[in-house]
């Protein structure tokens, strides 16, 4: 099974960063609460050996990730720019939010009742929990479970711990570890209080699911009167930072001078932009990542700024001799022209060096994941082979 965790835990990766953000730290507490278990040399390697494979196979987006964080300068790495303290605390939940949803609500939050119920039965599955050998694993889960559901309303102290937490920007977002924690409890209170798990009890509880979610349904807001995303209209900017910019979010994702010049992202025209100086543009052609244009320089000083936002790992031939480029004023892709002359100007996104080199990485970890997976499943193949031909001896 190892194999498979690592599947689950990089596709997380990939998936949500704020997520896997909250994941890795209750797998800490996880793994503090589980410390001792770590004497053992087997455990111990296969977590390494995990970690690894994780690392590996994520690398083609956690070091471009730590690349663009360290040297380059995007306004989704400034405080504040996903959420600050205040707008954290206000979207913290009341308790009567986890227990009912009213009807003007647009979003659903409560716990719902179907756990409720199996939660309660911890009452009468106590007494066997304490004798089990899961009983730590129970306890822990329970409390990891409350400790959520308490964390995702206005009740828990946020004043004292919300410029650590607002990075998540919603502290709502903690019930669904609240859901998964209590999963692992129901499920245990349900193998206990039913002691003869027979047809009867699996057709009642798929029943209740069923009738479940066919109230969930009524959440559901359907509407005819949807628009299709390429007829949106463009935003309109002000300096509330909550406002959204139509296909771009809150533009949190861009440079920190394309966020600032908005405004000129907005009515920039999609060809070159003249800086400084003075060229007479022949051609310009633009397809998707690849540009290509004839400009003629006929001054000394000259600066001309391309229809891409500065990202790293774009490559600028002048004349086919690859040249350096910076960022504009605006955010954008800029040249420093040598001094008169015609010049054929060749733009082509690759990605840079270590996004090519993570790409390798994730492609030989994918390879060494397989091989391990493989490797396990011989291995056990075999040792039941062995256990199986020493009982026939016996």
């Amino acid at each position: 099974m190892t194999g498979y965790y690592v599947l689950v835990l990089f596709g997380l990766i990939f998936t949500h960063n704020l997520m896997t953000f909250l994941t890795a730290f209750f797998a800490f507490i996880y793994l503090c609460a589980n410390l001792l278990k770590l004497k053992d040399k087997d455990i111990l390697k296969k977590l390494l050996i995990n970690i690894l494979l994780i690392i590996c196979i994520s690398a083609c987006f956690i070091f471009p990730l730590l690349e663009t964080f360290n040297f380059t300068d995007y306004q989704v790495y400034r405080k504040g720019a996903m959420s600050t303290k205040e707008s954290f605390i206000e979207s913290a939940l009341d308790l009567k939010s986890l227990l009912y949803t009213s009807d003007d609500s647009t979003l659903v939050f409560e716990i719902g009742i179907p756990i409720l119920i199996m939660l309660f039965l911890s009452v009468f599955a106590v007494k066997k929990v304490v004798k089990s050998t899961y009983k730590k694993e129970y306890i822990l889960f329970l409390l990891l479970g409350l400790l959520c559901s308490w964390m995702s309303t206005k009740y828990f102290p946020w004043k004292i711990f919300g410029d650590v937490f607002a990075i998540v920007q919603f502290p709502w977002r903690f019930l669904v570890f609240a859901n998964f924690f209590f999963a692992i409890v129901c499920a245990l209170n349900m193998g206990i209080i039913i002691k003869n798990f027979k047809f009867i009890d699996v057709l009642f509880i798929f029943i209740i699911s069923v009738l479940y979610s066919i109230l969930l349904m009524e959440f559901i807001p359907l509407s005819s009167n949807t628009v299709e995303i390429d007829k949106w209209d463009l935003g309109v900017f002000t300096e509330n930072k909550t406002d959204v910019l139509n296909g771009m979010g809150k533009s949190e994702y861009l440079p920190v001078k394309a966020y600032e010049n908005r405004d000129y992202l907005l009515n920039r025209k999609d060809g070159i932009e003249i800086l400084e100086g003075n060229v007479i543009i022949q051609k310009q052609v633009k397809n998707g990542q690849n540009f290509e244009c004839t400009v003629e320089n006929s001054s000394e000083q000259t600066i001309l700024e391309f229809p891409y936002l500065y990202y790293p790992g774009y490559c600028i031939y002048i004349n086919g001799t690859s040249v350096n480029y910076f960022e504009s004023e605006h955010g954008f892709v800029a040249i420093s022209l040598p001094n008169a002359d015609t010049f054929e100007i060749n733009i082509t996104y690759k990605g840079s060096f270590i996004a090519q080199l993570s790409k390798y990485i994730s492609l030989i970890g994918v390879l060494l994941l397989l091989i391990y997976m493989f490797f396990i499943n011989c291995n056990s193949r075999i040792n039941k082979f062995l256990k199986f031909k020493t009982n026939m001896h016996k």
